[in-house]
């Protein structure tokens, strides 16, 4: 029979054996979540090198490397949307838009409010033709932190799609209330005054392309248009001096279009002698630039410079064939030197590769027509080219002529 004893020994011993066991598990169990705790630190911080290492690879274009060691982070530490931040701008600089829209899903589970995600998610759809949906993205990346002056690429990019949609009004009217937040960044100014391009506001423009280029330096497109917009508005003072600023700038690396619009101020201004100077200068530089070929010969003969007149038909008949300039041109030094056969077979030539919309073949080819007694013939053509272009003021003049008996002479 077991006595009191025994049963009070046994409860001691149980209740020690109890105690014991609590003593040795809850050491052990901090242990073991000091243990999880300290392997996450270790893949973090493994993940953070793994990103390291592919953000080097992908900014020196090793984008395949760059995916690899992004994706490897994204395995030690799938909780961090860097990494597939990092894949999504891999993907996108390699063309794989599908991919990149992916990736930037997934980082926008882990944390919604990614102003870049966002932003190139606007992208990708921009690239795609989705124009409203990259206007809404990029509007929403910007409403995540509008007062960060870091995200003033944000509303630009905004800004930008509107004038790409055509709504240069709406653009404007977004951009403008900003400007006091971004008024020493060159960009917000050259876009308001690209808009002010688009708009015919020739004033305004100039301000904001002026102060973009004040605050930009010597940037080669905020420049040009800045001077592109001084010539619309007729400063071509102005002009000449944003273009000598520029060629002072870049010295031999001077691009050809200075030399294009500078020639093409001066024969604005009425010194078709200086123009054909830049034009020489140019085909200097680009001796195969057919457009300027073409702007030459225009210059040289209303100058009168047959040699010159010649040699640009010669260069246009040789570089492009297809264009009607070079045979007109041979058709105005032949009728120049009294070539009247030669010049009617030349303008011939030229209609042949004239566009419905270039009138002046026509033109010169009735000139010929009158002259050599067929003015039924000269009126009719006279007649279609008004028919195909009803604003030419040239060939209602030449109708006139001839409905009256006055000989003109040869259409510049």
């Amino acid at each position: 029979m077991i006595n009191a004893r025994s049963i009070i020994l046994a409860c001691i011993g149980t209740s020690l054996l109890l105690g014991l066991g609590a003593c040795s598990t809850t050491p052990g169990s901090a242990s073991m979540q000091h243990r999880i705790e300290s392997r996450k630190r270790v893949e973090g911080h493994k993940s953070q090198l793994e990103l390291e290492r592919a953000y080097r690879a992908y900014s020196t274009g090793q984008f395949e490397k760059a995916l690899k060691l992004a994706e490897t982070a994204r395995q030690r530490d799938p909780s961090n949307p860097s990494a597939y931040m990092l894949m999504a701008r891999t993907c996108l600089e390699m063309g794989r838009l599908e991919s990149c829209d992916r990736l930037l899903g997934e980082a926008l589970k882990i944390q919604s409010e990614i102003p870049d995600a966002h932003y190139l998610r606007g992208v990708v759809y921009q690239r795609w033709s989705r124009d409203e949906q990259a206007l809404d993205a990029y509007m929403t990346a910007w409403n995540l932190d509008p007062s960060n002056v870091e995200s003033v690429h944000y509303i630009l990019a905004a800004g930008e799609m509107l004038v790409d949609m055509g709504r240069y009004r709406q653009a404007r009217e977004l951009l403008l209330p900003k400007l006091p937040y971004f008024e020493n960044s060159a960009a917000m100014h050259h876009l308001l005054g690209t808009i002010g391009v688009l708009m015919d506001d020739h004033v305004v423009a100039i301000q904001h392309l002026d102060q973009a280029s004040l605050i930009g330096g010597t940037d080669e497109i905020v420049i040009a248009d800045l001077a592109r917009a001084q010539l619309s508005a007729m400063r071509h003072h102005d002009c000449l001096r944003s273009l000598e600023k520029l060629e002072k700038a870049m010295g031999e690396r001077t691009p050809t279009w200075v030399f294009r619009l500078r020639a093409r101020c001066y024969r604005e201004m009425g010194s078709p002698r200086d123009a054909r100077t830049a034009y020489a200068q140019l085909l200097r530089v680009d001796p195969d630039d057919v457009g300027a070929w073409i702007e030459y010969g225009a210059t040289v003969h209303e100058i009168g410079d047959m040699t010159r007149l010649e040699t640009c038909a010669d260069r246009l008949i040789s570089l492009a064939p297809g264009h009607c300039e070079g045979y007109l041109y041979k058709g105005f030094a032949a009728f120049e030197r009294g070539r009247i056969d030669a010049a009617e077979a030349w303008f011939r030539r030229a209609i042949e590769n004239a566009g419905s919309d270039q009138a002046v073949p026509h033109l010169a080819l009735a000139h010929i027509e009158r002259i050599k007694g067929d003015e039924e013939a000269a009126f009719r053509r006279c007649q279609q080219i008004l028919f195909d272009n009803p604003d030419d003021q040239h060939a209602r003049q030449l109708a006139n002529q001839l409905a009256t008996g006055a000989i003109g002479v040869v259409p510049d």
